[in-house]
């Protein structure tokens, strides 16, 4: 148990230090020179799930890296989901969910983003029985 709060509280203090590029603690983003954003999730003193980034921010290509508890679930909400997949459980601490290439392509999708020119995707990050829900968006590249 001890090594397990260590490495979270090490994790935490790594990714609240916001080493990712246009990182805050609001938005969180792919790390310089990479194609993956990655959010900590760690447990409050009650138990409920924080994440290091309110928001994550990537485009078509990338992946977004969750590590925390050892067991904990990435949820999405209203049947929307990137990968196709509504209830992502972790594997040894850690879900990867990878954003397709052609997301803006796929049917699905095309409306929402030529309204919007960027997708979000409501989920949730849950561990045991709480749940908190932050967003993912997918913008298109800066080119």
């Amino acid at each position: 148990m001890y090594a397990l709060k260590s490495s979270l509280i090490m994790l935490t203090m790594f990714f609240a230090g916001c080493s990712s590029v246009k990182c805050s603690k609001e938005v969180g983003s792919v790390l310089p020179g990479t194609k993956t954003a990655v959010v900590g999730i760690y447990l409050s003193a009650d138990g409920v799930p924080q994440e290091t980034v309110k928001e994550v921010v990537v485009n078509p290509g990338h992946k977004v890296l969750y590590a925390g508890p050892d067991e904990f679930s990435i949820i999405f909400k209203n049947r929307k989901t990137p990968n196709r997949k509504i209830d992502n459980v972790s594997k040894k601490g850690v879900v990867v969910i990878e954003i397709p290439q052609d997301i803006f392509q796929q049917p699905q999708f095309m409306e929402e983003f030529k309204r919007n020119n960027a997708l979000v995707f409501d989920y949730g990050i849950k561990v045991g029985d709480k749940e908190i829900d932050p967003p993912i968006r997918v913008v298109p590249p800066n080119d």
